[in-house]
């Protein structure tokens, strides 16, 4: 009995992709999309956003910048919209109101993303290479260092800096930074 009580729980386990091209996505019509490393030269930056986090509104200006700079040289901008609590129309009213019509936008129903890259808050990135070998993770910059306390200059870009790496051609050693925010849920 406990054997096929063993085999009965292997068989109906939940599907772990060992792979992020395993990973299926959706755009914001519903339909399924995969993160393909070959779909971005040099690298891709993962964006968990949440259209409610404050940090997710306040951060918007800098991910515009950054994502109209560097998606012209190769690095293809994902904006994650992880779990199945925002609407199509809530999620198209945050890229509009707080201009990142140039990010694609997707969600991550089932939180398949979020699980592999162990994200938890939002907002939180991921940068990975061709390869979708991971380089780095974790805050934007050190603007926001707990919740509700920012420092007045920003003196460590994290993402900038990764980026701007991947654009020259140069090594990034992978690193993680702690995310502030809202925990993803």
């Amino acid at each position: 009995m406990p054997i096929l009580l063993l085999l009965i729980l292997f068989v109906c386990a939940p599907f772990a992709p060992e792979k992020m091209e395993e990973i299926v996505i959706k755009d914001l019509a519903g339909k399924p999309y995969s993160i393909l490393p070959s779909s971005h030269k040099k690298g891709a930056v993962i964006l968990f956003l949440s259209p409610e986090c404050p940090l997710c509104q306040s951060y918007s200006l800098t991910l515009r910048n950054l994502a109209n700079m560097y998606q012209k040289v190769g690095i293809k901008f994902y904006a994650i919209i992880p779990g199945k609590s925002f609407s199509k129309q809530e999620i198209l009213h945050y890229q509009r109101k707080y201009k990142l019509e140039e990010i694609a936008f997707y969600t991550d129903p089932n939180f398949e993303l979020a699980s592999f890259l162990q994200a938890s808050i939002t907002p939180e990135v991921a940068v990975i290479n061709p390869k979708a070998e991971k380089l780095y993770q974790g805050r934007i910059d050190n603007w926001a260092y707990e919740l509700s306390k920012k420092r007045k200059i920003i003196t460590e870009h994290d993402l900038a800096n990764v980026l701007e790496k991947l654009y020259l051609n140069q090594p990034v050693k992978p690193y993680k930074t702690k995310a502030i925010g809202c925990y993803i849920n």
